[in-house]
């Protein structure tokens, strides 16, 4: 399937690198555009004068992956007036550095306001951060990649109620919407809901309770161990479209991964069965 960029919609190709670019800095979130100077492209001034620069941040990711924030550095005036001078000059701009403090928020680390450097290590990029706490480690993919809601390439497990990991699909956007984890993407939607059994009911009951009132025909009922998985497809019409609808239920003593998929292709039904496959006890 065709995966767009969540930033700004071009088709990825390759899933080595992820390039992921943060449009504003943390203090100009919300301030209206035409109160903002931008002198380059990686530059931004905002209305107090405050001067921000654009660097890329690769950070080290479990697997092979790297992923590469366009992130920002707040810097003095001084050094946003030479930044522009030397921007279109590529004998002086392959020379640049400069340092300041960071300006955006990113999870799953606490980095607003770190001190930090960033040189020119090719004249046709924007500068790379060469100082900077995450870099020079590698860092968990999953707990990396799940804080970011964009649509991503590659599939990344999801941690849901601290006790049940679930692979979200590439090209999959996360949203949660009441207390429902939910992934979309055209043709496709997941909703994930986790449920705890205060009444401490065998699973068996516990998943009697919850599917009652559900057609009881081609079901199917797996036991592993001391969990049970259970599955049923349905034919609903949804927006006044027919959908195809797979309800899974992955159920431990006091606790139970609910997930609920639609999917608009009967081909689909291989990655439906796929998605409830991937869900795993980690408690």
């Amino acid at each position: 399937m065709t995966v767009q960029c969540g930033c700004c919609g071009a088709e990825i190709t390759s899933t080595d690198r992820i390039d992921y670019r943060l449009n504003r800095p943390e203090p100009l979130i919300g301030v209206p555009n035409e109160q903002l100077g931008a002198p380059t492209g990686g530059l931004l001034v905002g209305p107090d004068g405050d001067s921000y620069l654009r660097c890329l941040l690769p950070v080290a990711l479990t697997g092979g992956t790297e992923l590469v924030f366009g992130a920002w550095m707040q810097i003095s005036k001084v050094d946003a007036m030479y930044a522009h001078a030397v921007w279109d000059n590529d004998s002086e701009y392959a020379n640049f550095r400069v340092s300041g403090t960071f300006a955006n928020v990113i999870l799953p680390w606490d980095l607003f306001g770190a001190p930090v450097e960033a040189a020119v290590l090719n004249a046709d990029e924007l500068p790379y951060y060469t100082s900077h706490p995450v870099l020079e480690r590698e860092w968990d993919r999953d707990e990396v990649l799940s804080c970011i809601r964009h649509p991503l390439p590659i599939p990344v497990r999801e941690t849901l109620g601290e006790v049940w990991t679930i692979e979200r699909t590439e090209g999959m956007r996360c949203v949660i919407e009441d207390r429902t984890v939910c992934f979309s993407s055209p043709g496709r939607w997941v909703g994930i809901d986790v449920y705890n059994d205060r009444a401490q009911r065998t699973p068996s009951d516990f998943l009697a309770a919850v599917i009652d009132g559900y057609p009881s025909e081609d079901h199917s009922v797996e036991h592993i161990g001391n969990e049970l998985r259970h599955a049923f497809w349905l034919s609903e019409v949804i927006d006044g479209n027919e959908e195809q609808v797979f309800h899974g239920h992955v159920v431990r003593p006091g606790t139970m991964l609910s997930v609920r998929i639609v999917h608009r292709f009967p081909a689909d039904r291989t990655w439906a069965q796929h998605v409830l496959n991937s869900v795993q006890y980690i408690g």
